[in-house]
C-alpha cells in the first residue's frame, strides 16, 4: 500500500502529476534533461509505457552516438600521435646520418621542415660575435644575443607552445617569422662546448601547436639534438 508520503510530493498528488503530463504531452520532450533522473520500466505495462520506452531508447541512442564520437576522436588522436612519432623518428635518424656539424645543422633547419610537416625549423644559440662558439657555429644556425632565450621563452620551462600568433620572433625564425602562426620552442640547455639555445618549429596553421598539447615528443627531440650537438662539438675540439 502506498503511503501518503509516497502519494504526495511538494503538495501534488500522483493523479495531479498524471493529469498534468497527459495535458502536456510535450513536457518531457521540452525538458529532456529530466529523463536522466527517471528510472526506466522493467517491463511493458501498456501503450503509455511503450511511449515512455521510446523516449528512453532515444536517450540511449543519443548516448551511444556520443560515445561513438568520443571513440572516433580518440582513434584520430591515436593515429595522429603515431604519425608524429614516425615523423620524429625519421627526422632523428636523418640527423644521425649527418657527416659534419654543418650538415647536422642543415638537416635540422632544412630537411626537417618537410619531414616534420612544418613551415620552418630554426636552431639558435646565445653567443657574442667572434667568441669561440660563434666562430664554429654552422651557417644554418641563428645567433641570439645573451638573454634572448629568457626574453623569448621566459626563464623557466623546457617547452613553450604558442598559437594564433600575429608574428613569431624574428630573432628565432629570421625572415620566416612573418609566416609563422604557431610555434613550438624547445630550450636547449648549455653543454660542455655550447651555450644556451633554442630548437624552434613553426607552422602557418594557427592551431598546429597549442598550449596544453602533449610535449613528450618535443622533449625527446630536444634531448636528442643536445646529444648530437655535443658529439659533433667534441669532435671539433
Amino acid at each position: 500500500m502506498q503511503t501518503e508520503r509516497q502519494d504526495v510530493f511538494l503538495g501534488l498528488t500522483i493523479e495531479q502529476v498524471r493529469d498534468f503530463l497527459a495535458s502536456n504531452p510535450n513536457f518531457l520532450v521540452d525538458n529532456a534533461d529530466l529523463l536522466h533522473a527517471l528510472t526506466p520500466p522493467r517491463y511493458n505495462r501498456g501503450q503509455n509505457v511503450i511511449d515512455f520506452q521510446h523516449y528512453m531508447l532515444d536517450r540511449l541512442q543519443q548516448d551511444v552516438e556520443l560515445l561513438d564520437q568520443y571513440r572516433d576522436a580518440l582513434m584520430l588522436a591515436s593515429r595522429a600521435n603515431l604519425t608524429s612519432q614516425q615523423q620524429v623518428h625519421a627526422a632523428l635518424l636523418s640527423a644521425l646520418d649527418a657527416d659534419s656539424f654543418d650538415t647536422l645543422a642543415h638537416v635540422i633547419t632544412s630537411d626537417w621542415v618537410d619531414m616534420l610537416n612544418v613551415d620552418a625549423v630554426a636552431l639558435c644559440f646565445e653567443c657574442e660575435p667572434g667568441d669561440a662558439f660563434d666562430l664554429m657555429m654552422p651557417s644554418g644556425a641563428q645567433r641570439l644575443q645573451p638573454g634572448d632565450v629568457a626574453r623569448v621563452m621566459g626563464r623557466e620551462g623546457a617547452i613553450l607552445l604558442r598559437d594564433h600568433l600575429t608574428a613569431a620572433s624574428r630573432a628565432v625564425f629570421g625572415p620566416a617569422a612573418g609566416l609563422i602562426s604557431a610555434e613550438a620552442l624547445v630550450r636547449l640547455a648549455p653543454g660542455p662546448n655550447r651555450p644556451l639555445g633554442i630548437l624552434a618549429m613553426g607552422s602557418r596553421d594557427p592551431d598546429y601547436y597549442t598550449p596544453g598539447q602533449g610535449t613528450e615528443l618535443l622533449r625527446y627531440t630536444g634531448a636528442s639534438v643536445e646529444r648530437l650537438l655535443d658529439q659533433w662539438l667534441a669532435r671539433a675540439r
